[in-house]
Order: C-alpha cells, then structure tokens, then sequence
C-alpha cells in the first residue's frame, strides 16, 4: 500500500506543467539581450528599440545625477529638463558610436541583432570616457 504523501509527491513530479517547467525556465543577465532571447521572448519586435522596451526598459531609463551645475541662470529658473534628459543614453551599434542616440535603435531590424549590453554610467566612463551619465547601449548586428 503506498502512503498518501509518497503518493502526492509522485502525483506532483508527474503532473504536467509542475516540476518540468521550473527545468525549462531561462535565466537572463541583467545588462545583456540574447539573439536568443529576443527570439524566445520577443519575436514580434521589430526593431532594437521595441526589443530593448519589451526585455530591459532600464537600459532606456533616464537617471538623474541628483546635481544642479552651473550659475543660476539671469531668470532664476533653471531648465525643466534634467543634467540625466540633456544627456541621452549613448548608442554603439558595432563598435561605432551613433550621433542620433537611442533614434538609431529603432532603425535596427531585430532580426539582425546578434546581441545588446548596458553599460551603467560607471563602466561606460571607464570604457569611454566621460559623458555617459545614462550608460551606453552596445549592440551588435550579425
């Protein structure tokens, strides 16, 4: 006679869609977009951009410096835009940096992305110098 908790823990493991799912679940970095992934999670996506809104919008998110530089201007109002929103994200598609900023990501068919990294403001300083306050958007195409 089988006792009813080796009976539930076999009905358990048997049952469709319990323990074979956690299996097959994908864990994703953070900070990189997979020419995987993106085929796997987002395949109606028709360009970089709606690829990179869908999978990490953080890559997009403006990010304050929480800093106020410069004199006061002579109205005494400084501008309603932000030091994070006067600097876009920085885009490089290749290796080369895009002077239209996150403009050229909607212009890169997702079928050609091999894949896409985020820099945050740290690395991307590092790596590029200063000016990256929002980070850099790596991508590359096949």
């Amino acid at each position: 006679m089988i006792k009813l908790p080796t009976f539930l823990l076999v009905l358990a493991l048997a049952w469709p869609g319990t323990a074979g799912a956690q299996e097959t679940r994908k864990n994703y970095e953070r900070d990189l977009i997979t020419q995987e992934e993106i085929q796997d999670r987002s395949p109606d996506a028709r360009n970089a951009y709606d690829v990179i809104k869908k999978l990490r919008p953080h890559f997009l998110r403006e990010r304050s410096t929480g800093q106020v530089s410069g004199p006061m201007p002579a109205d005494g109002q400084f501008s309603n835009k932000s030091p994070a929103e006067r600097q876009p994200v920085q885009v490089y598609v290749n290796g080369a940096k895009s002077i239209t900023a996150t403009a050229v990501l909607r212009e890169l068919n997702a079928d050609a992305i091999l894949d896409i990294v985020y820099l945050n403001a740290a690395d991307a300083t590092t790596r590029f110098g200063t000016g990256y306050n929002n980070g850099a958007i790596l991508v590359r195409t096949k």
